[in-house]
């Protein structure tokens, strides 16, 4: 079986940029999170929702959905598996935690958790009006980002796989995983 890993962290940290600079040195295949979401909703025929509403609505009950999106994907994968999503999401009652269930089905074989500067992650989120996303400050992001990982840990724990907390400069990290 090809590699499998889990970068996860909070929205605005950087973990796109971070595994697009990988794709550019390594055949990987990317899945994100809220996109395997979104094609499982749309397999099922189901009207589709845009990120805000998945962050908003049935965070745990989702995760059956990206789980079979998931494993459809990554049935001929040949390259390295790069799975993109968070520990915890922003819901509208606070953090919710992803349960260690849905990362046992991803069939992980590390996780890495990728940290920046809480100053750095709201000012991404102020710049990228792209998406919808809960603009909290710094100091708020800094505590959401303490119980991310703490949570991101305990999971990879709970599964069995290996923790690796990275920051933008780790890439090299990430590829070692693939050998």
């Amino acid at each position: 079986m090809t590699p499998r890993i889990a970068l996860l962290g909070l929205s605005g940290v950087g973990k796109s940029t971070l595994i697009r600079r990988l794709a550019e040195r390594e055949p990987i295949l990317h899945l994100q999170a809220s996109a395997l979401i979104k094609a499982e909703i749309a397999h099922r025929g189901q009207p589709l929702q845009n990120s805000e509403a998945l962050r908003t609505g049935p965070v745990v009950d989702n995760q059956v959905l990206m789980i079979s999106a998931f494993r459809r994907a990554v049935a001929d994968a040949a390259v390295p598996v790069v799975f993109d999503g968070h520990s915890v999401i922003d819901g509208q009652d606070g953090l919710i935690e992803i349960p260690a269930a849905t990362f046992t089905e991803l069939g992980l074989d590390a996780i890495f958790y990728l940290s920046a500067d809480p100053h750095v992650i709201a000012a991404r989120r102020l710049k990228d009006t792209g998406r919808e996303r809960p603009m909290r400050d710094a100091d708020t992001l800094a505590v959401h980002q303490t119980i991310a990982s703490a949570a991101a840990q305990k999971v990879a724990e709970q599964i069995g796989c290996t923790f690796v907390p990275i920051t933008e400069r780790d890439l090299e990290r990430i590829e070692a995983s693939f050998r």
